[in-house]
């Protein structure tokens, strides 16, 4: 058995090896509610997994589930993250395959925003309705705006950030219609044998078009410069409306830059809160990209102008002052 290094979940990953076994396998370990969703049935990740298998997507297959021991054995797709290729052909100038490999994984996109709605399934059971995101906004605040960026509103910036962030999140959550990953980036997606396969994927549910695709251009993982992120993002709402259609593409095409706003400050948050409360490594290392990738698209809006302006500016004076201000 060999560790596998994970990310910011609770899950442990161990590889298996045996003269007995064929190829590798992947032992999942689980923990807390996932271990009892195992137990009963019920676990979410195996649903999720049959469903976009069903749907061409490359996914882990289950060998295995090891109930008594909150445990999946799964096929392996080896550690050649989507983030290690991506490395590679930058340090080689290969430009080109980075385009066509995100093109690729812009199709995966359009088969998730393809997937019929059927109100029995776990995934339309939940969605990033107002609630969700304004939770999700006001996590940025508590676990990274305050502790680390010393962001102290007064009462009548309080107000006008309550404000905007119940328009955004009211603006997103009213085009929630679709499936959506919930976090595909560099890092979420395995390369093997030329087949992309998607992995983390259990969260899934419903939300605005433009969600997986923003996720995916402007991913903080990878050194991409402004100009490349919005090639890789033309180029796959392109992909978008050639398989889902003109109304898909207009959605996810009105809303990227809210949805990037939005995505961005929660990615913020959640590296406050790996580095700080769950003590999972150096996550704070990723906000200046995270920052940079909101900065050079032209977010500002006058339905929220508090969060797209102003409380970016004071973010970005903050590494500045820190020595972090470096930009993608």
């Amino acid at each position: 058995m060999e560790w596998l290094a994970g990310d910011g979940s609770d899950r442990c990953y161990y590889r298996i090896r045996s003269p007995e076994l064929p190829n590798p396998l992947v032992l999942m370990q689980l923990s807390g509610s996932d271990a009892e969703a195992l137990k009963s049935g019920g676990y979410e990740w195996i649903t999720i997994a049959n469903l976009l298998a069903e749907q061409g997507v490359f996914v882990p297959r289950v060998s295995s589930a090891l109930t008594a021991h909150a445990a999946l054995l799964i096929e392996d797709y080896g550690n050649q993250m989507l983030e290690g290729v991506v490395l590679q052909n930058i340090q080689t100038q290969r430009m080109t395959d980075i385009r066509t490999l995100y093109r690729r994984c812009s199709g995966i996109v359009a088969r998730f925003l393809g997937i019929p709605r059927n109100e029995s399934s776990i995934w339309c059971k939940r969605g990033f309705d107002t609630e969700r995101f304004t939770w999700e906004l006001n996590f940025f605040m508590q676990k990274y705006a305050r502790p680390v960026a010393g962001v102290v509103l007064t009462t009548a910036e309080e107000t006008q950030f309550n404000r905007d962030v119940r328009i955004l999140s009211e603006t997103l959550a009213a085009n929630s219609q679709y499936f959506v990953h919930r976090d595909l980036h560099s890092r979420n997606i395995m390369v093997k044998d030329d087949k992309l396969a998607v992995i983390d994927f259990q969260d899934a549910r419903l939300g605005p078009a433009s969600y997986d695709l923003v996720s995916l251009c402007f991913d903080s993982y990878v050194p991409f410069n402004g100009v490349l992120r919005r090639q890789l993002l033309d180029d796959g709402l392109e992909v978008i409306r050639q398989i889902n259609g003109a109304d898909v593409y207009a959605e996810a095409t009105a809303l990227w830059r809210p949805m990037l706003l939005q995505r961005q400050l929660k990615a913020i948050g959640s590296f406050g809160f790996l580095t700080l409360d769950k003590q999972r490594g150096d996550y704070l290392k990723y906000v200046p990209s995270a920052l940079a990738t909101i900065e050079d698209q032209a977010v500002l809006d006058s339905r929220w102008p508090f969060i797209s302006g102003p409380l970016l500016q004071r973010l970005r004076a903050h590494l500045n002052q820190v020595g972090h201000d470096s930009r993608d």
